[in-house]
């Protein structure tokens, strides 16, 4: 690569900028990363100039982007910096985002079996009391969640209603945990105007009732989760509600026998 062609400051790409922030970089990072891409490989001098970045400031923001793998270094007195091709940069960003995600859910997963472990030791019957009431779930996250909270404790049956967009959508999130329950011997009802081949490839997994209900629902041993919103609702504005109440999950299910 050149040498850096110019030392007097160069007009930034504030599209540019903004889209290599959004890949994780800050504004000094962005600025002279695009201008290493630009202008060619410098010294730690040129390119403070040419990125129009403090100099006492851009050392740590090249070895912040060495170590994100976006530039590299040529040793020498003075050292040179170079941007790696953004291909390069990129596959070492997922990487590291890849690691990163993976200790955080690790860290999560330890947290919440300790925290499971130390309100568990609290509980009382206030836990049996709260039961019978009505709770209001936010957003597709938190439904799905509860969903699959539902599935997994399932003991003897789960039944679904839904659109046949939203039966697939729900079998695919939660695709191993009907495929255990299934194993397990629990018993799984879908009703939805599903076409013939869906309900083809569903049917392995459940029993399938090609009909269409007002009322979109989950249902799970003694517990029911009414989905409130339409289905072109967006994911983070789906509401839906949460019981345990036995009397309501037959009603329900004596009405799809019906």
């Amino acid at each position: 690569m050149n040498a850096v062609k110019s030392t007097v400051g160069m007009v930034q790409n504030p599209d540019v900028i903004n889209s290599l922030r959004r890949l994780g970089l800050n504004q000094y990072e962005a600025k002279s990363y695009y201008a290493l891409c630009t202008s060619g490989k410098g010294t730690a001098g040129d390119l403070a100039q040419i990125a129009i970045v403090a100099r006492p400031r851009i050392y740590d923001v090249l070895r912040s982007l060495q170590d994100k793998g976006f530039v590299a270094v040529q040793q020498g007195r003075p050292e040179k910096y170079a941007a790696l091709p953004l291909g390069e940069a990129i596959k070492t960003l997922k990487k590291k985002r890849h690691e990163s995600l993976a200790q955080e859910i690790t860290k999560i997963d330890e947290i919440g079996g300790s925290l499971a472990n130390k309100l568990s030791a609290v509980s009382t019957a206030e836990t049996a009391a709260s039961e019978e009431k009505v709770w209001t779930l936010k957003g597709r996250d938190a439904i799905y969640s509860k969903l699959g909270s539902m599935i997994e404790g399932a003991k003897r049956h789960v039944t679904i209603s839904s659109t046949p967009h939203g039966v697939l959508r729900k079998f695919s999130e939660h695709a191993k945990l009907f495929e255990k329950a299934k194993g397990r011997g629990v018993k799984i009802h879908v009703v939805s105007q599903l076409e013939k081949q869906k309900a083809s490839e569903i049917s392995r997994l459940a029993k399938v009732s090609t009909a269409s209900l007002p009322t979109r629902f989950a249902l799970a041993d003694d517990q029911a989760l009414i989905f409130l919103s339409e289905e072109g609702t967006e994911p983070e504005e789906e509401t839906g509600v949460w019981l345990k109440a036995p009397h309501l999950v037959e009603t329900l299910k004596q009405a799809i026998r019906d």
